[in-house]
């Protein structure tokens, strides 16, 4: 905004300031001087007693009468108004605090009015309003502009608000055509040229909190809060995630997301900006510099709450007064330490990370449990799991630099989790702050609205850690009081991995004083290592790890949590406590969003301290996987003194000594594989069952080797929806930067594009349809290994009457497409369902054959048949046990106990490197043959 548009919004606050000042005085002031003058003072000269008065109403009414009497009237309503304007100063003088703030009190107060005393709300609360307007000062910028910076150049390219110090990132550039009108099509949606300056300009996601409003957002991050019609403008078409949108400048709702544009300096651009600008949309990739390197802060230089951004947006960062440029730089990159799911639901990386590991378990167990006959597909992963898995995936996997010339835009991934040890319980400064906070001697007590919600996150942060420890122990273990348990995290067994439920608290205090002990004799057998070769091993031990003791004492056990909790120490004992203030312990008062106060001369971290906290809906959905993880099935309880499957010691068959592992047999009839394609009746074959490969009709060798994998992802996104994917749901599975996603599918579509012009030298043809928002694969120019593969597969089974070698031939043929897992080599979150029901689907067309195979008569090539489909399968899944049973079955009916013997070891090699074993059922195939062997 220039300073000419500026001064305008301020001379129409003195204007409104004016108007309703004149408008008031001349109720006040303009009533009573035309009363008097029209009819002076209309109470009688003559009449000084009450008789006098009577005898003058018993007169006939005169025309002198009536205009005394409608005198009155006026006067009296004067007064009236009078009375309301000073009783509405007195109101707006009590609630200034509150109109400093939030606008809306002022509507409200109105709202509430009746309609004879709203007249005089609305004048006293418009002026009220206008002179806040007008008093509200700028925010002052901490370094002060140099007289070379006095007059600034055109923009052309902007660039974001430094997060280390507040400031605008200054610099100096040549000026672009037009930088007016791409600045104006920038701030305002629909604007014609919107689109084409939408890469000049830098915008933040911001989430509201409770308490916000646009005043204060234009403020904080356009140091103007005159600004606030900009954030307007650009979030009221917006549909927010409950579906409301924003109609009220006033009225904003806490979990809402705002597009805001930073206010800053315009920063140098890339060699071939101006080029890049004036190019057509469809002719050039798309360009994005890299962000500068954020200004070293003065010591003067203070940040301001309002000149921070908000905590959960990417491109925060925690101020450091120490390191170089490049330490800094990296700390400006940093992510979101905090995964968000909703107003009520809040974990961090760390505890995200062991629901991403618990997935892989999670999906071995729903093959184990799933039925032959079971023709409902597998339980789906509950979308916050997903959520949480998706952003603990990106955290993890290295982030490359910006490059100009990438295709689209990332989001910010979150920070790297922590250990797989560390439990965190919050953030600080968008950084984890870890469990040992809590572990002060005396305990800490934690009240208020959020502190079950809390409680519930870090029950769940300990078993999450205990999921990325599998398949050691857990270094961080829970006890908790059976009812405490059951209220927090319901359906759990008493012990399960990391936690274990006590009947009562004087039996958690006990296991918590055996704790203490176990502790004691590990740190003495350190101290006081024996002679020899033991004395390495006990340095290597670990010891007990560390307990953290939750309860919800009632008086009579008041006594033995409080001498317990005077031993809490970091990494050995932690003593937390529900709504049951101990003596001597910290108390921590949570509030519904998770704010925490604390003491001040006891709290180790002095920011703003925010505890994750999950809602009893949330909490069960991440049980589940949890429970899930463990084969376990939710919501049954386990009966006494039993132990998870993981931790059960499953009896082990008698078997010989180790044998060498005997050489797979040759199979004499293997599926087809991509080297034998089916013939191609399009000018373009996509292959996605297996390393997403493009072929074009008359060339043996794939094309298209050289795009880069976002090409790839995107294809073989669209490959698995036929039917097509709005803009939204490709930005959202892709993680596209909010606000780039426009140009990063035009740049996606493009690159295809190429490709497969130059490849199969169609060029007016689109290969990826665009109707509106939805995305698809034209289908008269591209088809699918996977559309094949399922198409072939419902006919293996439509008829009930097929006959065995009818559908052997079926499943075969559709198999022949299956060469690996979808999309194989490619780690893509959101394509871990679509793996999973592919792979079913597979599986469960080849288990079908040789479930008929064992129960009726077939010769030996049928059997042979599904031994290769069988051997096929299990060479892609090896850690799939039902087609590891199946394939023994099959070989040891035909004689081939070597072969089973194989298989059954090769099950046993992919499970160890899970930290399972094979199923007892599994094992009781071997173990006939094996005791056998021993007897002879």
């Amino acid at each position: 905004m220039t300073p000419h548009s500026a001064l305008r919004e301020r001379l129409t606050a003195g204007l409104t300031v004016l108007s309703t000042l004149s408008f008031t005085l001349a109720l006040l002031a303009g009533m009573p001087y035309v009363l008097w003058q029209a009819t002076g003072v209309p109470w009688p000269d003559r009449i000084s007693s009450w008789q006098e008065l009577g005898a003058r109403l018993a007169e006939p009414i005169s025309d002198p009468l009536v205009i005394d009497l409608l005198a009155v009237v006026g006067w009296v309503c004067w007064a009236a108004f009078a009375c309301t304007v000073i009783r509405e100063i007195c109101w707006y003088t009590a609630h200034l605090p509150q109109l400093l703030h939030d606008r809306r009190t002022h509507k409200e107060h109105v709202a509430a009015l009746s309609v004879k005393g709203s007249l005089a709300a609305l004048c006293i609360g418009t002026l009220v309003v206008a002179l806040l307007s007008l008093w509200r000062p700028s925010t002052a910028s901490a370094q002060q502009p140099s007289a070379a910076h006095t007059v600034r150049p055109p923009i052309a390219v902007t660039a974001p608000l430094n997060p280390l110090t507040g400031q605008k990132t200054t610099g100096q550039m040549p000026a672009a055509p037009g930088p007016a009108k791409a600045a104006t099509a920038a701030f305002h949606p629909g604007h014609p040229e919107r689109d084409a300056g939408a890469a000049a300009v830098r915008h933040v996601e911001y989430t509201v909190k409770e308490g916000d409003n646009l005043w204060d957002l234009a403020h904080t991050h356009l140091g103007d809060a005159l600004k606030w019609p900009r954030i307007y403008a650009l979030n009221k078409d917006r549909v927010q995630h409950d579906g409301a949108q924003l109609t009220d400048p006033d009225l904003l709702k806490p979990g809402w997301q705002l597009t805001i544009p930073v206010s800053h300096q315009p920063t140098s651009p890339p060699p071939n900006a101006g080029s890049a600008s004036s190019a057509a949309p469809d002719t050039a990739p798309q360009t994005s510099s890299a962000p500068p390197a954020p200004a070293r802060p003065t010591p003067d230089q203070k940040l301001t709450a309002g000149q921070q951004l908000d905590r959960t947006h990417p491109a925060s960062a925690r101020p450091h007064q120490d390191g170089d440029t490049a330490d800094r730089k990296v700390e400006a990159k940093r992510g979101p330490a905090a995964i968000g799911f909703g107003e009520a639901s809040l974990i961090g990386v760390t505890a995200a990370a062991g629901l991403l590991a618990a997935r892989r378990y999670w999906y071995v167990y729903q093959r184990r449990l799933r039925r032959l006959d079971d023709e409902a597909p597998a339980p789906a992963l509950s979308p916050l799991v997903d959520k949480a898995a998706q952003a603990a995936q990106a955290a993890t996997q290295p982030h490359p630099s910006s490059d100009p010339e990438d295709l689209v835009t990332r989001r910010t991934p979150p920070q790297h989790p922590r250990s797989a040890d560390t439990v965190t319980i919050g953030v600080d400064d968008n950084a984890e702050i870890p469990l040992d906070v809590l572990a002060s001697a005396g305990g800490c007590t934690w009240t208020g609205a959020g502190a079950e919600d809390a409680a519930r996150a870090l029950l769940t942060g300990i078993l999450t850690a205990a999921e990325r420890q599998r398949p050691g122990p857990p270094r961080v273990s829970a006890v908790v009081p059976e009812e405490l348990a059951a209220c927090l995290l319901p359906g759990l067994p008493k012990q399960f991995t990391a936690l274990t439920q006590a009947a009562d608290t004087a039996q958690a205090v006990r296991w918590a004083e055996q704790h203490l002990v176990a502790h004691a004799r590990a740190q003495h057998d350190r101290d006081t290592p024996p002679p020899g070769p033991e004395a390495e091993n006990i340095a290597e031990e670990a010891g007990p790890g560390s307990l953290v003791l939750l309860a919800a004492p009632d008086a009579a056990h008041i006594g033995q949590i409080q001498a317990l909790a005077a031993r809490s120490q970091p990494g050995i004992l932690t003593v937390l406590t529900l709504d049951s203030p101990l003596p001597g312990a910290e108390h921590w008062h949570i509030a519904a969003d998770g704010t925490t106060t604390r003491p001040v001369t006891s709290a180790r971290h002095p920011g703003q301290l925010e505890l994750f906290r999950l809602t009893p809906d949330a909490g069960r959905d991440m049980t589940e996987v949890l429970l899930g993880a463990h084969g376990q099935r939710p919501h049954l309880r386990a009966l006494p003194n039993q132990q998870p499957p993981s931790r059960v010691a499953r009896p082990q068959p008698a078997s010989a000594p180790e044998e060498p592992e005997p050489e797979p047999p040759a199979a004499s009839d293997r599926p087809p594989t991509s080297a034998s394609r089916p013939q191609q009746t399009t000018p373009v074959r996509l292959h996605v069952l297996g390393p997403v490969t493009l072929y074009v009709r008359g060339h043996d060798e794939p094309v298209g080797t050289n795009l880069r994998p976002e090409v790839h992802e995107f294809l073989a996104l669209l490959a698995a929806h036929p039917t097509g994917l709005l803009a939204a749901d490709i930005a959202d599975k892709l993680h596209l930067e909010p606000g780039t996603e426009q140009n990063s599918l035009k740049n996606l579509r493009r690159a295809v594009r190429r490709a497969l012009r130059a490849a199969t030298g169609i060029s007016e043809r689109e290969f990826i349809l665009r109707q509106g928002e939805l995305h698809k694969l034209h289908p008269d120019l591209i088809e699918t290994d996977l559309s094949d593969f399922t198409r072939i597969l419902k006919r293996a089974f439509s008829s009930a009457g097929e006959s065995a070698p009818d559908a052997l031939a079926h499943v075969r043929a559709a198999l022949s497409h299956y060469c690996g897992p979808f999309a194989q080599g490619a780690d893509h979150l959101w394509a871990d369902a679509i793996r999973e029901h592919l792979t079913t689907q597979a599986t469960d067309a080849a288990l079908r054959l040789a479930h008929q195979a064992e129960h009726s008569p077939a010769d030996q090539q049928q059997r042979d048949g599904i031994l290769a489909l069988l051997e096929h399968l299990g060479a892609l899944h090896p850690d799939h046990e039902r087609l590891t049973q199946h394939a023994i079955r099959l070989y040891r009916a035909a004689g081939s106990h070597d072969a089973a013997r194989h298989a059954y070891t090769r099950l046993k090699r992919h499970l160890a490197e899970l930290g399972l074993e094979p199923a007892p059922a599994t094992q009781a195939l071997i173990a006939p043959r094996t005791t056998a062997r021993r007897m002879g």
